[in-house]
Protein backbone atom coordinates (compact mmCIF):
# COMPACT_ATOMS: atom_id res chain seq x y z
CA UNK A 1 0.00 0.00 0.00
CA UNK A 2 1.40 3.40 -0.97
CA UNK A 3 2.28 5.84 1.81
CA UNK A 4 0.05 8.47 0.77
CA UNK A 5 -2.59 5.71 1.05
CA UNK A 6 -2.03 4.62 4.50
CA UNK A 7 -1.59 8.60 5.61
CA UNK A 8 -5.19 8.98 4.07
CA UNK A 9 -7.11 6.09 5.93
CA UNK A 10 -4.74 7.05 9.10
CA UNK A 11 -7.09 10.25 8.41
CA UNK A 12 -9.99 8.85 7.64
CA UNK A 13 -9.93 6.78 10.87
CA UNK A 14 -9.34 9.39 12.96
CA UNK A 15 -11.48 11.60 11.62
CA UNK A 16 -14.31 9.19 12.15
CA UNK A 17 -12.99 8.20 15.85
CA UNK A 18 -13.46 11.95 16.09
CA UNK A 19 -17.14 12.17 14.82
CA UNK A 20 -18.15 9.72 17.35
CA UNK A 21 -16.91 10.95 20.22
CA UNK A 22 -18.23 14.26 19.08
CA UNK A 23 -21.33 13.06 19.05
CA UNK A 24 -22.07 11.07 22.15
CA UNK A 25 -20.76 14.44 24.37
CA UNK A 26 -23.01 16.37 22.84
CA UNK A 27 -26.07 13.16 22.67
CA UNK A 28 -26.58 13.68 19.16
CA UNK A 29 -26.09 10.94 16.69
CA UNK A 30 -22.73 10.76 14.53
CA UNK A 31 -24.77 12.06 11.54
CA UNK A 32 -26.74 14.44 13.33
CA UNK A 33 -23.42 15.72 15.13
CA UNK A 34 -21.34 15.64 11.17
CA UNK A 35 -24.41 17.61 9.77
CA UNK A 36 -24.98 20.10 12.48
CA UNK A 37 -21.14 20.79 11.84
CA UNK A 38 -21.35 21.20 7.96
CA UNK A 39 -23.82 23.43 8.74
CA UNK A 40 -22.05 25.95 10.65
CA UNK A 41 -18.61 25.35 8.99
CA UNK A 42 -20.64 26.42 5.68
CA UNK A 43 -22.33 29.13 7.37
CA UNK A 44 -25.84 27.80 6.83
CA UNK A 45 -28.74 28.42 8.81
CA UNK A 46 -29.07 25.40 11.33
CA UNK A 47 -33.08 25.80 11.71
CA UNK A 48 -35.28 25.26 8.56
CA UNK A 49 -37.02 28.64 7.87
CA UNK A 50 -40.63 29.12 7.85
CA UNK A 51 -42.36 28.42 5.10
CA UNK A 52 -43.90 30.95 2.73
CA UNK A 53 -46.45 28.28 1.41
CA UNK A 54 -48.04 27.21 4.79
CA UNK A 55 -51.14 25.53 2.94
CA UNK A 56 -48.99 23.31 1.20
CA UNK A 57 -47.02 21.80 4.09
CA UNK A 58 -48.12 18.49 5.59
CA UNK A 59 -49.57 18.64 8.74
CA UNK A 60 -47.30 17.10 11.79
CA UNK A 61 -47.71 13.80 13.17
CA UNK A 62 -49.54 12.82 15.77
CA UNK A 63 -48.22 12.42 19.41
CA UNK A 64 -47.58 9.06 20.46
CA UNK A 65 -48.99 7.68 23.63
CA UNK A 66 -46.85 8.24 26.31
CA UNK A 67 -47.39 9.34 30.40
CA UNK A 68 -47.86 13.14 30.66
CA UNK A 69 -46.61 15.32 32.85
CA UNK A 70 -48.30 18.67 33.71
CA UNK A 71 -51.18 18.39 31.67
CA UNK A 72 -53.56 15.37 30.90
CA UNK A 73 -53.27 13.90 27.40
CA UNK A 74 -53.23 16.27 24.87
CA UNK A 75 -53.48 15.50 20.64
CA UNK A 76 -52.18 17.99 18.16
CA UNK A 77 -55.62 17.39 16.78
CA UNK A 78 -57.20 19.12 19.58
CA UNK A 79 -54.74 21.84 19.89
CA UNK A 80 -55.74 23.44 16.58
CA UNK A 81 -56.02 27.03 16.68
CA UNK A 82 -52.78 27.03 18.85
CA UNK A 83 -49.24 27.56 17.72
CA UNK A 84 -47.17 24.44 18.99
CA UNK A 85 -43.79 24.21 20.27
CA UNK A 86 -42.75 20.29 19.96
CA UNK A 87 -39.40 19.88 21.90
CA UNK A 88 -37.42 16.76 21.89
CA UNK A 89 -35.45 16.15 25.26
CA UNK A 90 -33.93 14.39 27.63
CA UNK A 91 -33.22 15.48 31.45
CA UNK A 92 -29.51 14.40 31.27
CA UNK A 93 -28.78 15.82 27.88
CA UNK A 94 -26.41 19.11 28.55
CA UNK A 95 -27.51 20.93 25.65
CA UNK A 96 -31.27 20.47 26.62
CA UNK A 97 -30.20 21.98 29.83
CA UNK A 98 -29.00 24.85 27.79
CA UNK A 99 -32.10 25.18 25.92
CA UNK A 100 -34.45 25.01 28.50
CA UNK A 101 -34.48 28.52 29.83
CA UNK A 102 -35.58 29.67 26.44
CA UNK A 103 -38.79 27.13 26.33
CA UNK A 104 -39.52 28.21 29.47
CA UNK A 105 -39.31 31.57 29.22
CA UNK A 106 -41.73 31.11 25.66
CA UNK A 107 -44.20 29.06 27.39
CA UNK A 108 -44.55 32.02 29.91
CA UNK A 109 -44.20 35.03 27.71
CA UNK A 110 -46.76 33.16 25.07
CA UNK A 111 -49.29 30.82 26.55
CA UNK A 112 -51.96 33.08 27.44
CA UNK A 113 -51.54 34.31 23.84
CA UNK A 114 -52.09 31.08 22.24
CA UNK A 115 -49.06 29.30 22.82
CA UNK A 116 -48.98 25.45 23.89
CA UNK A 117 -44.97 23.96 24.62
CA UNK A 118 -44.97 20.20 24.75
CA UNK A 119 -41.67 18.62 25.63
CA UNK A 120 -41.56 15.10 23.99
CA UNK A 121 -38.90 13.27 26.38
CA UNK A 122 -37.24 10.48 24.76
CA UNK A 123 -34.45 8.79 26.86
CA UNK A 124 -31.34 7.96 26.10
CA UNK A 125 -29.56 6.41 29.27
CA UNK A 126 -31.77 3.30 31.51
CA UNK A 127 -32.79 6.10 34.17
CA UNK A 128 -33.78 8.05 31.74
CA UNK A 129 -36.51 5.94 30.77
CA UNK A 130 -37.93 5.80 34.54
CA UNK A 131 -41.32 7.96 34.81
CA UNK A 132 -40.33 9.00 38.43
CA UNK A 133 -36.93 10.20 37.44
CA UNK A 134 -38.79 12.33 35.08
CA UNK A 135 -41.32 13.38 37.16
CA UNK A 136 -38.58 14.33 39.78
CA UNK A 137 -36.40 16.34 37.39
CA UNK A 138 -39.00 17.84 35.23
CA UNK A 139 -40.05 19.63 39.19
CA UNK A 140 -36.56 20.05 40.18
CA UNK A 141 -35.28 22.00 36.70
CA UNK A 142 -39.12 24.35 37.06
CA UNK A 143 -41.10 22.86 33.97
CA UNK A 144 -44.45 23.22 34.35
CA UNK A 145 -45.65 22.99 30.64
CA UNK A 146 -47.01 19.55 29.21
CA UNK A 147 -44.00 16.61 29.24
CA UNK A 148 -44.84 13.17 27.73
CA UNK A 149 -42.70 10.42 27.59
CA UNK A 150 -41.24 8.89 24.51
CA UNK A 151 -39.61 5.71 25.98
CA UNK A 152 -40.20 3.73 23.02
CA UNK A 153 -39.16 6.38 20.30
CA UNK A 154 -42.45 6.37 18.84
CA UNK A 155 -42.86 10.44 17.93
CA UNK A 156 -38.90 10.51 17.29
CA UNK A 157 -38.84 8.66 15.12
CA UNK A 158 -42.36 9.94 13.50
CA UNK A 159 -40.57 13.18 13.18
CA UNK A 160 -37.39 12.29 12.12
CA UNK A 161 -35.47 13.12 14.81
CA UNK A 162 -31.77 12.18 15.03
CA UNK A 163 -30.06 14.31 18.32
CA UNK A 164 -31.33 16.49 21.36
CA UNK A 165 -32.82 19.01 21.49
CA UNK A 166 -34.32 19.00 18.42
CA UNK A 167 -37.58 21.54 18.49
CA UNK A 168 -40.52 22.08 16.12
CA UNK A 169 -42.86 25.00 15.71
CA UNK A 170 -46.45 23.81 14.22
CA UNK A 171 -48.71 26.84 13.42
CA UNK A 172 -52.58 27.21 14.32
CA UNK A 173 -53.42 24.62 11.51
CA UNK A 174 -50.99 21.67 12.93
CA UNK A 175 -48.21 22.08 10.07
CA UNK A 176 -44.49 22.48 10.69
CA UNK A 177 -43.07 25.73 10.25
CA UNK A 178 -39.97 25.89 11.74
CA UNK A 179 -37.38 22.92 12.99
CA UNK A 180 -33.95 23.52 15.21
CA UNK A 181 -31.33 21.24 15.84
CA UNK A 182 -29.18 21.60 18.86
CA UNK A 183 -28.39 25.45 20.76
CA UNK A 184 -29.21 28.46 19.40
CA UNK A 185 -31.21 30.09 16.68
CA UNK A 186 -33.33 31.33 19.72
CA UNK A 187 -34.00 35.06 18.45
CA UNK A 188 -34.60 33.10 14.79
CA UNK A 189 -37.75 30.56 17.28
CA UNK A 190 -39.42 33.33 18.92
CA UNK A 191 -39.32 35.48 16.00
CA UNK A 192 -41.88 32.20 14.13
CA UNK A 193 -43.35 32.11 17.34
CA UNK A 194 -44.92 35.76 16.84
CA UNK A 195 -45.15 35.29 13.19
CA UNK A 196 -47.46 31.91 13.70
CA UNK A 197 -49.11 33.58 16.51
CA UNK A 198 -50.29 37.41 14.78
CA UNK A 199 -51.70 34.78 12.20
CA UNK A 200 -55.39 33.90 11.65
CA UNK A 201 -56.87 30.98 12.30
CA UNK A 202 -58.35 30.15 8.76
CA UNK A 203 -58.96 26.42 10.05
CA UNK A 204 -62.05 28.13 11.62
CA UNK A 205 -62.16 31.76 10.31
CA UNK A 206 -61.96 32.60 13.76
CA UNK A 207 -59.15 34.50 16.02
CA UNK A 208 -57.45 32.49 18.09
CA UNK A 209 -58.82 31.20 21.15
CA UNK A 210 -57.87 29.37 24.51
CA UNK A 211 -57.96 25.68 23.40
CA UNK A 212 -60.92 23.89 25.76
CA UNK A 213 -57.66 21.15 26.58
CA UNK A 214 -55.43 23.54 28.26
CA UNK A 215 -56.78 26.41 30.72
CA UNK A 216 -53.82 29.31 30.69
CA UNK A 217 -55.72 31.67 32.79
CA UNK A 218 -52.20 32.89 34.81
CA UNK A 219 -53.29 32.30 39.19
CA UNK A 220 -53.23 35.24 41.33
CA UNK A 221 -51.25 34.61 44.32
CA UNK A 222 -52.19 34.68 47.35
CA UNK A 223 -49.17 35.97 50.29
CA UNK A 224 -49.79 35.71 53.77
CA UNK A 225 -47.67 35.62 56.53
CA UNK A 226 -47.30 32.35 58.67
CA UNK A 227 -49.65 34.25 61.75
CA UNK A 228 -52.12 34.97 59.29
CA UNK A 229 -52.67 31.47 58.35
CA UNK A 230 -52.13 30.52 61.82
CA UNK A 231 -55.07 32.79 62.90
CA UNK A 232 -57.72 31.26 59.75
CA UNK A 233 -57.11 27.78 60.01
CA UNK A 234 -57.61 25.22 62.77
CA UNK A 235 -55.00 23.29 64.29
CA UNK A 236 -55.15 20.55 62.39
CA UNK A 237 -55.41 22.72 58.73
CA UNK A 238 -52.15 24.36 59.66
CA UNK A 239 -50.18 21.65 60.37
CA UNK A 240 -51.04 19.82 56.94
CA UNK A 241 -51.80 23.11 54.88
CA UNK A 242 -48.85 25.43 56.22
CA UNK A 243 -46.66 22.50 58.09
CA UNK A 244 -46.95 20.00 55.33
CA UNK A 245 -48.14 17.48 57.98
CA UNK A 246 -50.14 14.31 56.50
CA UNK A 247 -53.29 13.11 58.73
CA UNK A 248 -53.58 9.56 59.42
CA UNK A 249 -54.87 6.60 56.73
CA UNK A 250 -58.93 6.18 56.82
CA UNK A 251 -59.62 9.24 58.91
CA UNK A 252 -60.18 11.72 57.01
CA UNK A 253 -63.75 13.48 55.53
CA UNK A 254 -63.33 12.66 51.72
CA UNK A 255 -61.59 9.66 51.39
CA UNK A 256 -65.08 7.67 51.16
CA UNK A 257 -66.76 10.54 49.72
CA UNK A 258 -68.83 9.59 47.02
CA UNK A 259 -71.05 12.46 45.78
CA UNK A 260 -70.48 14.46 43.13
CA UNK A 261 -69.08 18.01 43.25
CA UNK A 262 -65.24 20.05 43.41
CA UNK A 263 -63.14 19.92 45.17
CA UNK A 264 -61.68 23.14 46.51
CA UNK A 265 -58.06 24.46 48.34
CA UNK A 266 -58.92 24.73 52.35
CA UNK A 267 -57.34 27.49 52.92
CA UNK A 268 -57.97 29.96 49.66
CA UNK A 269 -60.67 27.96 47.69
CA UNK A 270 -59.06 27.45 44.69
CA UNK A 271 -60.62 24.34 42.72
CA UNK A 272 -58.33 21.49 42.36
CA UNK A 273 -60.15 18.62 41.77
CA UNK A 274 -63.75 17.14 40.24
CA UNK A 275 -65.28 14.20 41.65
CA UNK A 276 -65.50 13.00 38.35
CA UNK A 277 -61.63 11.96 38.31
CA UNK A 278 -61.68 10.38 41.98
CA UNK A 279 -61.18 6.38 42.21
CA UNK A 280 -60.98 4.22 44.77
CA UNK A 281 -57.45 3.43 45.26
CA UNK A 282 -57.44 1.28 48.69
CA UNK A 283 -54.90 3.92 50.24
CA UNK A 284 -57.46 5.89 52.94
CA UNK A 285 -57.08 9.61 51.73
CA UNK A 286 -59.01 11.16 48.53
CA UNK A 287 -57.34 10.31 45.62
CA UNK A 288 -57.55 11.66 41.58
CA UNK A 289 -55.89 11.02 38.71
CA UNK A 290 -56.10 14.28 37.19
CA UNK A 291 -56.27 17.81 38.46
CA UNK A 292 -59.12 20.27 37.48
CA UNK A 293 -56.38 22.04 35.32
CA UNK A 294 -52.68 21.30 35.66
CA UNK A 295 -51.50 25.33 36.51
CA UNK A 296 -54.07 24.80 39.64
CA UNK A 297 -51.49 22.91 41.50
CA UNK A 298 -47.62 22.63 41.45
CA UNK A 299 -45.22 19.65 42.13
CA UNK A 300 -42.27 20.05 43.66
CA UNK A 301 -39.42 17.27 45.16
CA UNK A 302 -40.18 16.14 48.88
CA UNK A 303 -37.16 14.62 50.14
CA UNK A 304 -38.68 14.37 53.78
CA UNK A 305 -38.95 10.91 55.49
CA UNK A 306 -35.51 9.79 54.22
CA UNK A 307 -37.26 8.77 50.83
CA UNK A 308 -38.15 11.21 47.48
CA UNK A 309 -41.80 12.06 46.53
CA UNK A 310 -43.26 14.41 44.67
CA UNK A 311 -45.18 16.89 46.84
CA UNK A 312 -48.36 18.84 45.61
CA UNK A 313 -49.18 22.27 46.54
CA UNK A 314 -51.70 24.79 45.70
CA UNK A 315 -50.90 26.99 42.82
CA UNK A 316 -52.58 29.77 44.42
CA UNK A 317 -51.40 29.63 48.40
CA UNK A 318 -48.81 27.58 48.26
CA UNK A 319 -50.39 25.08 50.56
CA UNK A 320 -49.54 21.52 50.67
CA UNK A 321 -52.16 19.12 49.37
CA UNK A 322 -50.28 15.84 49.50
CA UNK A 323 -48.29 14.00 46.89
CA UNK A 324 -48.88 12.74 43.19
CA UNK A 325 -47.61 9.17 42.46
CA UNK A 326 -47.39 7.17 39.32
CA UNK A 327 -49.87 3.79 40.16
CA UNK A 328 -53.11 5.54 39.02
CA UNK A 329 -55.24 4.82 36.48
CA UNK A 330 -55.51 5.42 33.29
CA UNK A 331 -56.12 8.05 31.44
CA UNK A 332 -53.24 9.81 33.44
CA UNK A 333 -51.47 6.73 35.52
CA UNK A 334 -51.48 9.38 37.83
CA UNK A 335 -52.55 9.10 41.90
CA UNK A 336 -53.02 12.53 43.07
CA UNK A 337 -52.94 11.33 47.20
CA UNK A 338 -54.58 13.89 48.91
CA UNK A 339 -55.06 14.94 52.65
CA UNK A 340 -58.77 15.28 53.20
CA UNK A 341 -57.96 18.46 55.43
CA UNK A 342 -56.38 20.57 52.81
CA UNK A 343 -59.55 19.68 50.28
CA UNK A 344 -63.36 21.27 51.09
CA UNK A 345 -65.64 19.41 48.53
CA UNK A 346 -68.83 21.61 47.48
CA UNK A 347 -71.60 19.27 46.38
CA UNK A 348 -73.11 20.18 42.69
CA UNK A 349 -76.80 21.09 43.03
Amino acid sequence: MHRQTKMFCAFATLLLVITIAGAYSRQETPAGFLANGIAKLSGGNAGTPLSTEAESTAAAPELAKGSWINSEPLTLANLRGRVVVVEFWTFACYNCRNTLPYVKRWDERYREKGLTVIGVHSPELDEEKVLDNVRKETASLGIHYPVVTDNDYATWKAYGVEAWPTLFVLDKQGRIRWSHVGEGAYDETEAVIQKLLAEENKSSGQKTETSKTEKTTRIEKIMKSEEEWKKELNPEQYYVLRQKGTERAFTGKYWDNHEHGTYFCAACGLPLFSSDTKFESGTGWPSFYTPITAENVTVENDSSLGMTRTEVICSRCGSHLGHVFDDGPQPTGLRYCMNSVSLKFEKKP
